[in-house]
């Protein structure tokens, strides 16, 4: 018969073991970081997803915008923090499969978390100026090889999902654009309205407004499908391009979750991006909803940083300090 203190203890330990502890998850009310700042169409996002999924988990779940170096600061901090699942980023893909290849600052790589699930899609587009010339993207690009590099872009910024979308479109067709680069879409936009940009690559959702007031027009967008709120849209593909800039992204924690309480906040996650309240908020605000798996989630940013490493090579962007 073993000794009752040898009893005692090994009770204790299973009480304290961590599959013990994932079997009570969530233990305590969950920060949910959004690594960019608060007031934009990702924070709108976090927050009604948030909501959704505390109700789902029996826990509040509280956002925290951590901004800073196009996303990287936020995510430096999800990477470093215990692996409980009671720290989650809502994040973009980008900070993870463009960072760690473009800035020397970012210590994190792509491996370095555990992918709960996807849950939305951002979908960016092509826009001209109503009065612009330009129907299609084939006048566009026509427009582009006779003005011999002065047909002018703008995005958020240089290594934005749009400029590098842009550089493939250029690589794939020869074309020569000039690229002006912005902090941030709203001063863009301006110069867009003012008719001081021949066109504008932007989040579509973001301008819907300037579209239904007839101000702006989509002529294509980046993405392998249409964009359901612009049905009429073309992807770059159908017009011609074979270039996909995809925008992606989901919940994400630091690696290393124990197995049932990554399989607990996944499904979660599915019945989250399933609420009534959550659909009917992602539908105003023209936010495509796309739930996947953590598996499917894990290959999809593997997979993008692959292409945004030879992207960011290809156009000498890639290990800039910062």
């Amino acid at each position: 018969m073993k000794p009752l203190f040898s009893i005692l203890a090994l009770t204790l330990a299973g009480l304290t073991s961590p599959s013990h502890a994932a079997n009570d998850f969530p233990q305590h009310p969950l920060e949910l970081i959004v690594p960019f700042a608060a007031g934009g169409g990702l924070d709108q996002n976090a927050r009604s997803f948030a909501d959704a999924l505390g109700k789902v988990l029996g826990q509040s779940v509280v956002v925290n915008n951590v901004a800073g170096a196009a996303g990287t600061i936020g995510m430096q901090r999800v990477a470093r923090t215990e692996a409980d699942g009671h720290i989650l980023a809502f994040t973009p893909a980008v900070p993870i499969s463009s960072g760690p290849h473009r800035l020397t600052s970012v210590t994190y790589t792509a491996d370095d978390f555990d992918y709960v699930c996807q849950v939305f899609d951002n979908i960016f587009a092509i826009a001209v100026p109503a009065a612009s010339p330009y129907q299609n993207l084939g006048q566009l690009l026509e427009g582009a090889r006779q003005s011999s590099g002065k047909l002018s872009y703008g995005t958020s910024g240089v290594g934005s999902i749009p400029h590098l979308g842009t550089a493939n479109i250029e690589h794939q067709t020869g074309v020569s654009l000039n690229h002006v680069p912005y902090k941030g879409d709203g001063p863009m936009l301006q110069d867009l309205l003012g008719d001081r940009l021949d066109f504008g690559a932007v989040l579509a959702s973001s301008i819907t407004g300037q579209i239904q007031a007839g101000q702006l027009r989509l002529i294509a967008v980046y993405a392998d499908k249409r964009h359901p709120a612009f049905p009429d849209v073309p992807t770059l593909g159908e017009a011609g391009v074979p270039v996909v800039q995809l925008s992606f992204g989901g919940v994400v924690a630091p690696r290393g979750l124990p197995p049932p309480v990554l399989a607990a906040l996944e499904k979660a996650c599915a019945d989250a991006t399933q609420a009534p309240a959550y659909l009917e908020n992602a539908r105003r605000a023209n936010q495509v909803v796309d739930y996947i798996s953590s598996k499917g989630f894990r290959e999809r940013i593997l997979e993008d940083s692959r292409q945004q490493a030879d992207t960011l090579k290809r156009l000498g962007l890639d290990k800039q300090a910062g």
